[in-house]
C-alpha cells in the first residue's frame, strides 16, 4: 500500500521543511508564556483591565478584533474531516491541503484541552458579560474556583480565543515560514483586541497561547514522525 504522503515531488518541499530547531523553539516559547502568565496574575491582570475599562473598553472596532479567530472554532472540525477523508481517498494531497489538515486538528485539540482547563481552573472573568457573572470590574471579584468551571460565569483561563488562534497559526508558521508575519499580526490583533476589551485577564491570553502553540507543535511533530525520512521533536 502507498504510504500517505503531503505531497508529490521532493521528500522535503522546500516551503514546508519544519526542522527540530523550530519545534523546539515553539516549545520553549509556550513556556515563557506560561511562566509570564503566572507573574502577570499576581502584577499585571488588574491593572491592564482597570485601563482597558477606562479607555478602550466597549469601543465596536476593538470588539471585532477580538473575534478574529471566532470561525475557528466552528470551520475547524468540518475542515478536518473534509481534508482528511480526502486524504485517505486520495492517497496524497498538496501541502497546503495537509497544513489545513494539520491546522484544523490543532484546533480541535486545543479547543478540546483549554474547555477542560476552564473547568479545572473555574476563574472569574474581568467583566460582567454572561449570566450576570460576578466580576472584577462590577464586583471586585478575582479568583480562582478550582474544578468550578462548569458553570460560563467561572470560565475565563485559559483564553479559548487565544488558544485556538494560537493552535492554528502554530502550525502555518511551523509549515510555512512567509506564513510568520501575517500568524504574527493575527495573534497581536487577537491579544490587543481579547484585553482591550475586557474579555480577559493577560494572564488568560498568555495562558491560552502557551496551550495553543503546544496543540500545534505536537500535531505537526507527530506527521513529521508519521511521515518517513522527516526530522521529528527530539532527533
Amino acid at each position: 500500500m502507498t504510504p500517505l504522503a503531503p505531497s508529490t515531488g521532493p521528500a522535503t518541499p522546500p516551503d514546508t521543511p519544519t526542522a527540530v530547531p523550530c519545534l523546539r523553539t515553539a516549545l520553549w516559547s509556550a513556556l515563557g508564556c506560561l511562566l509570564i502568565a503566572v507573574a502577570c496574575i499576581a502584577w499585571v491582570d488588574r491593572p491592564v483591565a482597570d485601563f482597558a475599562h477606562a479607555h478602550t473598553q466597549g469601543t465596536p472596532w476593538i470588539q471585532h478584533v477580538a473575534e478574529l479567530p471566532a470561525p475557528l472554532f466552528v470551520l475547524a472540525w468540518p475542515a478536518f474531516v473534509l481534508l482528511g477523508v480526502a486524504l485517505l481517498w486520495r492517497r496524497k494531497l498538496p501541502a497546503w491541503a495537509i497544513t489545513l489538515w494539520l491546522a484544523a486538528g490543532a484546533v480541535g485539540v486545543g479547543s478540546l484541552a483549554k474547555q477542560a482547563l476552564k473547568f479545572v481552573f473555574g476563574r472569574t472573568w474581568p467583566a460582567t458579560w454572561i449570566r450576570d457573572n460576578p466580576s472584577y470590574l462590577r464586583d471586585g471579584v478575582f479568583e480562582f474556583r478550582l474544578f468550578g468551571g462548569g458553570d460560563q460565569a467561572f470560565a475565563s483561563f485559559p483564553s479559548g480565543h487565544l488558544t485556538v488562534m494560537l493552535a492554528f497559526t502554530t502550525v502555518l508558521a511551523l509549515r510555512h515560514r512567509a506564513l510568520r508575519l501575517p500568524c504574527a499580526i493575527a495573534i497581536a490583533l487577537t491579544a490587543f483586541g481579547q484585553l482591550a476589551s475586557a474579555y480577559h485577564w493577560t494572564s488568560d491570553a498568555l495562558a491560552g497561547a502557551a496551550l495553543g502553540i503546544v496543540a500545534g507543535t505536537m500535531v505537526v511533530a507527530a506527521w513529521q514522525r508519521w511521515q518517513p525520512g522527516t526530522q521529528t521533536l527530539g532527533a
